[in-house]
């Protein structure tokens, strides 16, 4: 049994009565044309579409136009279990569909041998009109050459270039919360780097550094004795993810401390709960993200909330610039200001 033939724009304009150019008008504007039509034709056609149940063909438009009407979200880090905050998605995402285009996401496998074996086919293919790489590690790094040979128009969400991107403004960030500390009347304040996997900090991503420079400002501003920790753990979160009891010492040694992440902080939280010590009245934890760990904490955390929707929404809004304008093309990167929320933390 033969499948139904599919609608086409010819079978529109003829049950319309008008030309394929202002069917095609019609149900896919061009900012440029100069077919101009009144809204009484354009609801017309777009009630004739749906009735001749009319899907239009993307191949067949991206060999007429040159443009694939995709954006590709590529998360550089590997592993099944990602903390990456939804929200730099879902703006990218709403973005490229409020202007008719799709998303391709592009994961790496869960362990590489060879980075460059391992790199998505759909570099090579070139079947993308931009892509858009969150960034958490340096992961990107490793592929910054690979997707240039491919002469993809790339933003960087997440990730700090002079051109093309957008990120925190994560050394702000950090010595607004050291002030916050500070103010509320704590001088013993510690800053917790996170190591995954005994990775050392100055390769880790570039916020790591950021926000351990800018508590170091504030700290020095204030006359107070800066006092870091590196705390090591083989993934970022897990029901057996423990500090361990150096760790705790180290960290007991402070009246507050400042976590790099929300969930590094819910672990400093739940092994306080354990060993009997009260948060924040014998020890006060403050972090950064503001996303769902955050709200899963077992206290209302004070942490610094990423826009990530929105700094995913200006990524959208670049990558489609791009796209337009070739891979040549360098626009100004966009820094973005986390929000102090107040938690029941500090």
């Amino acid at each position: 049994m033969s499948l139904p033939r599919r609608a086409t724009i010819k079978d529109i304009a003829k049950a319309a009565g008008l030309s394929t150019a202002a069917v095609s008008q019609a149900l896919r504007p061009h900012p440029k044309s100069n077919i101009k039509l009144q809204q009484e034709t354009i609801d017309k056609i777009k009630r004739i579409a749906v009735e001749l149940n009319y899907q239009p063909h993307a191949g067949a438009r991206s060999i007429r136009s040159n443009s694939f009407d995709t954006i590709g979200y590529f998360t550089a880090k590997t592993g099944l279990f990602t903390s990456s905050p939804t929200g730099y998605l879902a703006g990218v995402h709403d973005i490229a569909e409020a202007h008719g285009s799709r998303i391709t996401l592009i994961r790496l496998p869960v362990s590489i041998d060879d980075i460059s074996k391992a790199m998505p086919t759909v570099f090579t293919e070139r079947n993308l009109d931009a892509l858009v790489i969150e960034s958490y590690n340096k992961l990107a790094r490793q592929i910054y050459e690979r997707v240039a040979a491919a002469r993809l128009p790339v933003i960087f969400l997440n990730d700090r270039h002079e051109t093309n991107s957008v990120y925190v403004d994560d050394e702000w960030a950090a010595a607004e919360l050291t002030k916050h500390l500070i103010g509320k009347g704590y001088r013993k304040i510690g800053f917790l780097h996170r190591l995954e996997g005994g990775a050392p900090v100055k390769k880790m991503h570039h916020s790591a550094a950021d926000r351990e420079s800018g508590y170091r400002q504030e700290m020095r501003a204030a006359k107070l004795k800066p006092s870091l920790h590196v705390v090591s753990t083989s993934v970022v979160a897990g029901p057996d993810v423990e500090l361990s009891d150096e760790d705790w010492q180290k960290i007991r040694q402070h009246d507050a401390v400042i976590a790099y992440d929300d969930d590094l902080s819910n672990l400093v939280g739940r092994t306080a709960y354990d060993r009997g010590v009260r948060v924040p009245h014998e020890l006060a934890i403050a972090s950064f993200n503001g996303d769902y760990a955050s709200l899963c904490a077992w206290q209302r955390l004070t942490t610094m909330q990423i826009p990530s929707y929105e700094m995913g929404r200006k990524a959208g809004e670049m990558a489609l610039a791009l796209s337009k304008g070739g891979s040549e093309m360098a626009l100004p990167s966009v820094a973005y200001r986390p929000t102090l929320v107040l938690g029941q933390t500090t």
